[in-house]
């Protein structure tokens, strides 16, 4: 498979869009979300992957659980309509080795690729992302894994955002790129 995006498409998900700072009062529907998931679970993850886990939130309680593991400066995200954990199912990990640091750092690298699918799949669906990664790891678990069944690892606001209060674009090529 050898062909290109449209410019269309690649403007939907890569130069145009942006993560906002602000969100529009507009609900995500499950349906949606689920069709997000069917498209990032075609992502590439390495063969020693752990299956993920995703709690897609939306309701005010869940957001109020979600509060206690975001420091002050990510706040504005908790307005989102969705804020999307994804984290690393240890179902039978346990079995194999202790959940160490290895598979700790494993289950990062991991969410780090289904990640940048879920925000790709979404952007491709017509939804806005904010990646998030600081966050208290031991809160979410706490709030949402009590009995261990999820090591969170990313972070994802989702919804519709509001366009006068996007990120700053990024930096070109001749800034960022060398080429040895």
């Amino acid at each position: 498979m050898h062909r290109i995006l449209s410019d269309e498409a690649l403007d939907i998900l890569f130069r145009t869009a942006r993560s906002p700072e602000a969100w529009l009062d507009r609900p995500v529907g499950e349906t949606l979300l689920r069709a997000v998931w069917e498209l990032a679970r075609l992502g590439p993850v390495s063969h020693k992957a752990l299956p993920v886990r995703i709690l897609f939130l939306r309701s005010p309680e869940a957001k109020e659980r979600l509060a206690s593991a975001f420091p002050p400066q990510e706040a504005a995200a908790l307005n989102a309509p969705v804020t999307a954990i994804l984290a690393a199912d240890p179902t039978g990990l346990a079995e194999r080795a202790p959940i160490g640091a290895e598979a700790r750092a494993q289950a990062a690298a991991d969410g780090a690729l289904r990640g940048a699918c879920l925000i790709l799949a979404a952007r491709a669906l017509g939804l806005d992302c904010c990646p998030i990664w600081d966050f208290d790891a031991g809160a979410l678990e706490r709030a949402f894994f009590p009995e261990g069944g999820g090591i969170p690892i990313f972070l994802c606001a989702l919804g519709y955002g509001d366009k006068a209060h996007l990120d700053d674009p990024p930096r070109p090529v001749v800034e960022v790129c060398r080429f040895l």
